[in-house]
């Protein structure tokens, strides 16, 4: 299969995860016409706030996510993969969340999570900061899945900070490296093209970056601009700040006549 029909769905999430599931499920509804093989989501797909102690208390558990249950049905109705770019999620037994990415197959079958490996500590102005590790247990594996032969590797976010992660499923053969994220505006506007462009071009690989969008609960905000960049570099399709599906096609072949070209993988 050399070509992949992507649908990148930018939305503005809220703090309730059923009225999120409700808002995908028409959206996920809305990409059919396009036939996509694959549809990706952003991150903090079920629910969003800046209300530590709110997301605490209201974030479900894996087997209670609506999100997770009506992407699940959808991607087996309707024979398509689906990576919800992440939920936030409780886990039993233990006081801090987990920020993961799942990769549901065209049978509605879980064949991939990974949950997100580098912190978003920062302190970005006096009005913005973000402790992550506070409230999230990190995870330490590198995740990749397959459609087809093709591989895809998993990322969430402030990970696009991290060259070497990339290099590493680069390495492991993917041609596609997923990039769901809730980026912040500031951040957004100085440095969430040029990082997603420069992944791409280093390890010649196809990004898909699909960013949440909007004012959220308790005044969180985000930046949207979801892209899709190529091996080369060259953004293939992109959007503003609003909510938006972008729909591409992509031809995997590109890959490896980009490799030939300039075969910095080869050299380390």
């Amino acid at each position: 299969m050399g070509k992949l029909r992507i649908s990148q769905i930018q939305f503005s999430a809220s703090h309730i995860a059923n009225l999120n599931a409700n808002n995908l499920e028409q959206n996920f509804k809305k990409t059919l016409k396009f036939k996509p093989h694959l549809i990706c989501t952003p991150e903090c797909s079920n629910i969003i706030t800046n209300d530590k102690n709110f997301l605490l208390l209201n974030a479900p558990y894996q087997n209670t996510c609506p999100v997770l249950k009506m992407a699940k049905n959808f991607a087996k109705k309707n024979k398509v993969n689906i990576n919800l770019g992440s939920l936030l999620l409780r886990v039993k037994k233990q006081r801090k969340l987990v920020n993961r990415s799942f990769f549901i197959d065209n049978h509605g079958v879980i064949k991939k999570t990974y949950d997100k490996i580098h912190m978003f500590d920062v302190k970005i102005n006096n009005n913005e900061k973000h402790q992550e590790s506070y409230l999230f247990k990190a995870g330490n594996k590198i995740i990749f899945t397959k459609i087809n032969n093709i591989k895809l590797g998993m990322t969430i976010c402030y990970d696009l900070r991290f060259p070497n992660l990339f290099r590493q499923l680069a390495k492991k053969d993917c041609s596609i490296i997923l990039v769901p994220a809730a980026f912040t505006r500031p951040t957004g506007k100085d440095h969430w093209e040029v990082l997603n462009r420069s992944r791409a071009i280093e390890n010649n690989v196809f990004i898909v970056a699909t960013g949440m969008c909007g004012n959220h609960h308790m005044k969180r905000k985000t930046y949207g601009y979801s892209l899709l960049v190529d091996p080369w570099g060259k953004i293939i399709n992109s959007t503003k700040n609003k909510p938006a599906i972008i729909n591409s096609t992509i031809n995997i072949s590109d890959v490896n006549k980009i490799r030939k070209k300039i075969p910095s993988l080869q050299y380390e």
